[in-house]
C-alpha cells in the first residue's frame, strides 16, 4: 500500500528525495571541512558543530513535514466522518416507517 499525501505525491518518494538531500549536505559539509587547511583539532571542533547545526536543522525538516502529514490526515478523516455521519443519518431516515 503506498501513502500519498495531499499532493498526490508517494511518501516514500519524499522521504528519498529528503533522505538523499540530507546526506548530500553531510558529505559535503565533511569533505570541505577534511580539505580546508586548518589544524586537525580545529576541524574536528568545525566538524562537530556543523554536524549539530545540520542535524538540528535536519529533526525541524522532520517535524514540519510530519506535521504537516498530520495535519492533512486529521482533515481527510474529519471529512470521512462527515460523509459517514451524513449517510447514516440519510439511512435512518429511509427506513423510518
Amino acid at each position: 500500500m503506498k501513502l500519498i499525501d495531499q499532493n498526490g505525491i508517494t511518501l516514500n518518494t519524499t522521504m528519498k528525495v529528503v533522505g538523499a538531500f540530507l546526506l548530500g549536505t553531510a558529505i559535503g559539509t565533511a569533505t570541505g571541512l577534511l580539505v580546508a587547511p586548518s589544524s586537525g583539532s580545529a576541524t574536528r571542533k568545525q566538524l562537530k558543530k556543523k554536524t549539530k547545526k545540520y542535524s538540528q536543522e535536519a529533526l525541524d525538516m522532520a517535524t514540519d513535514y510530519l506535521d504537516s502529514l498530520r495535519k492533512g490526515y486529521n482533515k481527510k478523516i474529519e471529512r470521512y466522518a462527515g460523509n459517514g455521519k451524513t449517510a447514516i443519518d440519510s439511512l435512518k431516515e429511509n427506513i423510518k416507517l
